[in-house]
């Protein structure tokens, strides 16, 4: 049998399908699975056991998007699937996966596109992302499974990071072209300014939007005397993985790196300001890990992030640093 599965846009989203994708594996192992995603998402998925990865160009720009929609159809068309799996909830996904002549087509309902679909449920919203994506998996398998399979992803060590005897503490806290996606740059500064105490080594980590804030933080840890390493702008996803996974702690206001560092085991903070999504239906399915959100009452989307003093971030880094030695004792 063969399987193809379209991925959400984002990394995030991509990340909370992984327990729908066990749950479909465990339910045909001997299946040859293909997964449909952006390019950025590829490294999620070493080591699943997949038999093909096709990168999906079709947003990438819109000169030519016309082309390489068709020119993705005939991909997919090379082979002959007997079920399709949307995790990506618009109708040009659907439309895509029914003129490849895949045999049967499952998803929820949206964008009117159930007409393509020969298995579809309506959209619940007040589900965890985890959740809806698992819920459409076991609906069509006549609800077989009561529980959740780990979100998980495989990685190996960092040839980035060098660990020293200090916890190793990585920061994502975004650029300033991220608008309300990220911490305040003087309130970064603060907040470094109070982890001088030199009592655990820094990553630097983000995308390339990222890098300028970045570099500017690390001239001036490095002025301060804190050991610092940047490598923001400079990682493949598979790379980012691996980094994260061997940090004791990360902080970030990212939560595509907050799902990563859930899925890898590693300890985290979230600064919870505004977010694509409502908070508490992205929030990792995992016993470790905290966030602070202080943006209660206020109304401008600004004031959600820079309502979260670099006192408390500096307190909550501390206490998860001592809780992290005592457990390693």
């Amino acid at each position: 049998m063969k399987i193809i599965i379209k991925m959400p846009s984002f990394l995030g989203d991509t990340i909370m399908t992984l327990p729908a994708f066990e749950l479909l594996k465990k339910s045909y192992p001997n299946a040859l699975f293909t997964i449909v995603c952006s390019a950025s998402s590829k490294d999620l998925f070493r080591d699943k056991n997949i038999d093909k990865i096709i990168i999906d160009n079709t947003k990438s720009s819109k000169q030519g998007r016309i082309k390489r929609t068709f020119s993705l159809i005939e991909k997919i068309k090379e082979e002959e699937y007997q079920l399709g799996v949307l995790f990506h909830n618009t109708f040009l996904s659907a439309l895509i996966f029914k003129l490849s002549k895949i045999k049967k087509l499952i998803g929820y309902e949206k964008e009117s596109r159930k007409i393509l679909l020969d298995f579809w449920i309506k959209i619940d919203r007040s589900r965890h992302y985890v959740n809806h994506y698992a819920n459409l998996v076991n609906q069509y398998l006549d609800n077989r499974y009561d529980t959740l399979p780990l979100m998980q992803l495989k990685y190996k060590s960092s040839t980035l990071i060098q660990k020293s005897e200090k916890p190793l503490v990585g920061f994502v806290l975004g650029g300033d072209n991220k608008g309300t996606r990220a911490y305040p740059k003087k309130m970064a500064i603060e907040l470094f300014k109070l982890l001088s105490n030199n009592n655990q080594d820094i990553i630097l980590l983000g995308d390339k939007e990222d890098n300028q804030n970045n570099k500017f933080y690390q001239e001036y840890l490095i002025k301060n005397d804190q050991t610092v390493i940047n490598i923001s702008g400079k990682t493949s996803v598979g790379e980012f993985i691996d980094a994260i996974a061997s940090l004791d702690l990360l902080v970030t206001i990212d939560t595509s790196a907050m799902h990563i560092s859930a899925s890898t085991n590693t300890n985290f903070l979230v600064l919870v300001g505004k977010g694509s999504s409502s908070f508490d239906t992205v929030y990792p399915k995992v016993d470790f890990g905290d966030f602070i959100f202080q943006g209660q009452h206020f109304i401008q989307d600004y004031a959600l992030i820079e309502a979260i003093q670099p006192i408390q971030v500096y307190n909550k880094i501390e206490e998860k640093i001592k809780n992290i030695k005592e457990n390693n004792l």
